[in-house]
């Protein structure tokens, strides 16, 4: 089996970036969860197929327990339920939404609890448990966010396989 490239990572990254912004415009215009799930979907595949990929060539990102990793573990909760039982894993609700974005929306877009999503097998407790604390009840579009700045702080940390810039790489040339 042939290992992802730096290049890949990046096509991936990019791929996640690009399904974010689509989510993003989804929510813009009101369209209903049937529409939603498409994007988001898009959005927790990337993500997932990235994160996996970093775990595999990164011992410091595997056995990270930083709040962004925890995220990326319930987010792969959702991504496995999906995959095996295809559940309606968003539903809106009622009432303004925080931060006010505009154009002003008076409903939110959050993750189902957990218990209303089907059973599937080889469940990982770990990941049940962090979608139970970081995910279940949240708006989606929070978690695509935050996935982004775990993803931006990644690219940005010293070994990481998404760090493909070297130090002092400023455009200069260093003797």
């Amino acid at each position: 089996m042939a290992e992802a490239t730096p290049d890949m990572l990046t096509i991936a990254l990019t791929g996640f970036h690009a399904a974010r912004e689509r989510y993003r415009q989804d929510l813009t215009v009101g369209h209903d969860e049937e529409q939603l799930i498409i994007h988001a979907m898009e959005v927790v595949y990337w993500s997932c197929t990235l994160d996996e990929q970093l775990a595999k060539r990164d011992a410091w990102y595997e056995m990270c327990s930083e709040y962004g990793r925890r995220i990326m573990h319930g987010t792969r909760h959702a991504r496995n339920a999906a995959t095996h039982q295809l559940p309606m894993f968003l539903q809106k609700t009622e009432g303004a939404q925080w931060p006010v974005t505009f154009p002003f929306r008076f409903e939110e877009v959050r993750w189902i609890r957990a218990d209303e999503l089907p059973e599937f097998d080889r469940e990982s407790r770990r990941q049940r448990e962090n979608y139970v604390q970081y995910l279940q009840g949240q708006p989606v579009r929070h978690t695509v966010d935050e996935i982004a700045n775990w993803f931006a702080a990644e690219q940005n940390r010293t070994g990481s396989p998404l760090n493909t810039k070297p130090w002092g790489d400023s455009g200069e040339t260093v003797d």
